[in-house]
């Protein structure tokens, strides 16, 4: 297991990055990024190099707050810096995007939390699993946390982890004994996310897989370990944006719906990673020749006609991707009718990726299978990203359905 980021002294009042720099640090780190995929692929994790080399360009603090060290970037510029890992590698652009989201997460927790996080280190990694796979029992001033949970993103070269559980309902008052009943209080078990250090978990290695093998997506055990309070947040108040963090940092980026920010970190790559096989196969194309014939593949029609629908998807993609930030960035309340178009948006923008991969994949004959296929690599990317349930199209289109038709959301999916 990879050793977590340095103790560094707290930098709290950095440099600011402008939206250009970022990009450009980001759109430097490419190439070294793109010669190491192939490496992750084998580690299943990233290479240490490649995230140090985040670290070292300052591009894991673009989400974190300022008073702790970071930059406080709008959405538009992270998702800018992502794209441009992204097409150099899935794998590194989905770990790049995690590890930025999951500090603007991080910043929705209490004061005391982001301390004992960003206090000695702004550059702590974080992962995090909002799939309630563990149990809380409340305890005096905390929790005790055990559960087992899958697909931690990034998780060799984080420093934290953000992890959902079920907590049973609490006591009434009314019994004359036990806790006094606080959220979560009644007959249905609550959902609350618990930060928890590295010194309290272990990794399980579970992540065999087709696609994102460069993720080191493993599993992350905790047994019986005490989480203080203000380490805990409800899932529901986060969701909504009715957490500490509001009155903590004097930017409405951390008040936005806990749903309508991460569902664009899970696209981001997406749309990257699409850009980048673009790219790629064009590249092919320009050069290639069919095999009786001799004939230049740029030259045929129906490749011509192929790439026009790919680059029109993907354009859709990138401009639907680019509306939704817009509105994130723009400091506005979101509506709950909005909050169902995001994502709708969000879920439609990797289903269009996902067709334009396809369609590359199936235009470039059985040469794309070969493991020397770049082709390959983002095809089998590409479909794991979109697999993820957070941009399920069915779920987000049926919600969003019930909002145009004036039906209540949908009971069964409360993640909005």
């Amino acid at each position: 297991m990879t050793a977590p980021t340095e103790t560094r002294p707290d930098t709290s009042q950095p440099t600011p990055l402008t939206h250009a720099e970022a990009v450009a640090r980001a759109r430097n780190l490419a190439a070294d990024v793109r010669s190491r995929a192939a490496e992750a692929e084998i580690l299943r994790h990233l290479p240490d190099e490649t995230f140090r080399a985040f670290v070292d360009a300052s591009l894991v603090r673009l989400l974190t707050p300022r008073a702790f060290g970071g930059h406080e970037m709008p959405f538009a510029a992270f998702l800018d810096a992502t794209l441009e890992i992204a097409r150099a590698d899935a794998s590194a652009g989905w770990c790049f995007s995690f590890t930025n989201i999951h500090s603007w997460l991080l910043a929705k927790f209490p004061r005391e939390a982001q301390k004992d996080v960003w206090a000695h280190n702004p550059d702590a990694g974080l992962a995090n699993v909002n799939i309630p796979a563990g149990q809380a029992l409340r305890v005096e001033d905390g929790y005790r946390l055990t559960g087992d949970w899958p697909w931690a993103s990034g998780i060799h070269h984080c420093d934290w982890a953000i992890l959902a559980a079920l907590v049973p309902p609490a006591p009434s008052t009314d019994s004359g004994a036990g806790t006094a009943a606080g959220p979560g209080a009644g007959t249905v078990p609550d959902v609350m996310l618990f930060l928890v250090p590295r010194a309290h978990w272990e990794l399980r290695d579970t992540w065999r897989v087709v696609g994102q093998r460069g993720t080191g997506s493993h599993n992350v055990v905790v047994k019986d370990a005490f989480i203080p309070q203000h380490r805990a947040a409800r899932l529901l108040d986060l969701r909504d944006g009715r957490v500490p963090g509001v009155n903590v940092h004097a930017t409405p980026l951390y008040a936005l719906p806990m749903i309508s920010g991460l569902a664009a970190s899970l696209v981001a790559p997406i749309l990257g990673a699409a850009q980048g096989a673009y790219d790629r196969w064009c590249a092919v194309a320009r050069d290639r020749v069919t095999t009786f014939t001799q004939e230049r593949i740029a030259s045929l029609s129906h490749q011509q006609i192929r790439l026009a629908e790919v680059s029109a998807e993907i354009d859709a993609a990138d401009l639907l991707l680019r509306r939704a930030v817009t509105l994130l960035d723009s400091g506005v309340p979101l509506t709950l009718h909005q909050r169902a178009r995001l994502r709708r948006d969000y879920a439609y923008c990797a289903t269009l990726c996902l067709r334009a991969v396809e369609r590359m994949f199936n235009a470039s004959g059985g040469a794309s299978n070969y493991e020397t296929s770049p082709l390959q690599r983002d095809w089998r990317d590409i479909h794991a990203m979109a697999a993820h349930a957070g941009i399920n199209f069915d779920a987000a289109g049926e919600n969003f359905g019930r909002f145009e038709l004036g039906l209540p959301p949908n009971p069964r999916d409360p993640l909005i």
